[in-house]
C-alpha cells in the first residue's frame, strides 16, 4: 500500500505540505474508503493519514486565522489590527 508509506510519520513530517496538498489528498483518501474495495488494514492506514492530515489542516486554518489582520487608516497613517472573529 503506498499511502502507508508515510502513516508512520507524525503531524511534523506533513507541516511542510500545503493547505491545498494536504486537503487535495484528503479528498483523494475519502473516495478510496468510500469505495469500499480495500482491506481492513488498508482502511485503517488511510484513515489514520487522513486524521493527521486534517488535524494538520485544521492547525493551519487555526494558524491563518490568527495571522489575519486588518489594514485601518488612522490619522492618514495605515495601522495594522488583529483580526477579531465575532
Amino acid at each position: 500500500m503506498e499511502e502507508g508509506k508515510n502513516d508512520s510519520e507524525g503531524i511534523e513530517g506533513l507541516d511542510e505540505i500545503s493547505f491545498e496538498s494536504s486537503m487535495e489528498e484528503l479528498e483523494s483518501l475519502v473516495e478510496k474508503l468510500e469505495k469500499g474495495q480495500l482491506t481492513l488494514d488498508e482502511s485503517l492506514g488511510i484513515f489514520e493519514r487522513g486524521m493527521k492530515l486534517a488535524r494538520v489542516c485544521n492547525q493551519k486554518l487555526s494558524k491563518a486565522e490568527r495571522k489575519i489582520e486588518v489594514l485601518i487608516e488612522e490619522n492618514g497613517r495605515l495601522k495594522t489590527e488583529t483580526f477579531i472573529d465575532e
